[in-house]
């Protein structure tokens, strides 16, 4: 099989396309053909040796929808020929096969196409745990999501719409504010022309929002955490501009007593049951209208170090994905 390897932890051009053996499925696995693998984030830090996951040479991309090739016992809901997503921590995904978890796969719904099961999964089950796990969102909640037009951003706002709560959205340049607005955000703020934290306080009368969804990090946890009404939640879930190394948490009691939470997709995927019930939920709101799960590009096996530059290039719209 055609399989996007990384030799060596260094810059997307060390990938490598080459022909390797299909997997042998351990016991518990199940053997899925790929169709359509989705890009994260993290993809570019198991590349680049940051977030290591997998010591080289190995197979990127943790996210996939195709179909499966051989089932197991463990899963005896799954069976050969059934269209499946997956999310699995562990990379091998950007490959013509892989070897997965058996419960760590979802049945795709009739009605529901591989490309948007594939943005649904992580991006989708992110944006769900956000909003009803690390804040509870709901009709009087309000809410300020940064990145607002990117792969979790455009899911959130309109799961936070959904719920009923007031959206303030942050993207990062006037093309972006237009898809924030068609989102449902109640008001779009463009980083490169308002102070974040001014805008906020201008649109909330001084109070700040029930919840700060920060997906950047360092260079903008201190504002999120001004930016939250007392006894709110930020939750800092992302990194695009580099960790958060040393925080001031008096700026915590300065902001009214907030809460600060890190969360991680692992907690909120612990068992086959949780990977349901989430995509069951996100798969309904698409079905009924509620969710557009947006497409900003698709690229080809040989494209893998060019949707990584795309992603990390902070410009992108919408959910990548690889055509395998």
């Amino acid at each position: 099989m055609r399989a996007a390897i990384v030799p060596e932890f260094g810059p997307f051009e060390v990938i490598e396309i080459r022909d390797i053996p299909v997997p042998e499925p351990a016991e518990g696995e199940i053997l899925v053909r790929t169709t359509v693998a989705g890009i994260n984030f993290a993809d570019a830090g198991m590349v680049l040796g940051t977030a290591r996951r997998r010591e080289p040479p190995f197979t990127p991309g943790v996210e996939a929808a195709g179909i499966v090739e051989q089932a197991s016992d463990a899963a005896p809901d799954l069976e050969v020929g059934q269209r499946v997503v997956y999310w699995n921590p562990l990379p091998a995904a950007f490959a013509e096969f892989a070897a997965v978890p058996a419960w760590r796969a979802v049945p795709i719904p009739a009605g529901i196409t591989d490309e948007t099961a594939a943005t649904l999964m992580v991006q989708g089950t992110t944006a769900h745990y956000l909003a009803t796990d690390s804040y509870a969102l709901a009709p009087d909640s309000s809410c300020l999501i940064y990145a607002a037009a990117g792969g979790v951003g455009h899911l959130l706002v309109q799961i936070a719409r959904h719920k009923g709560a007031r959206v303030i959205a942050v993207v990062g340049n006037e093309g972006k504010v237009a898809l924030a607005r068609e989102l449902g955000a109640d008001v779009v703020i463009n980083r490169g022309e308002r102070d974040i934290l001014e805008a906020v306080r201008e649109a909330t009368d001084g109070e700040g929002v029930s919840a700060v969804y920060d997906a950047v990090g360092a260079a903008t946890i201190e504002q999120s955490l001004l930016a939250t009404r007392r006894r709110g939640t930020c939750v800092l879930y992302g990194a695009a501009s580099g960790p958060v190394g040393v925080l001031d948490t008096s700026l915590m009691q300065q902001a009214g007593s907030i809460f600060l939470t890190r969360p991680g997709l692992g907690d909120h995927l612990r068992d086959g049951a949780e990977y349901r019930e989430r995509m069951a939920d996100l798969f309904t709101w698409h079905q009924h209208g509620a969710l557009n799960a947006a497409i900003g590009a698709e690229f080809t096996l040989d494209g893998v170090a060019d949707a990584l530059t795309q992603i990390t290039s902070g410009a992108t719209t919408g959910k990548l994905l690889i055509r395998v």
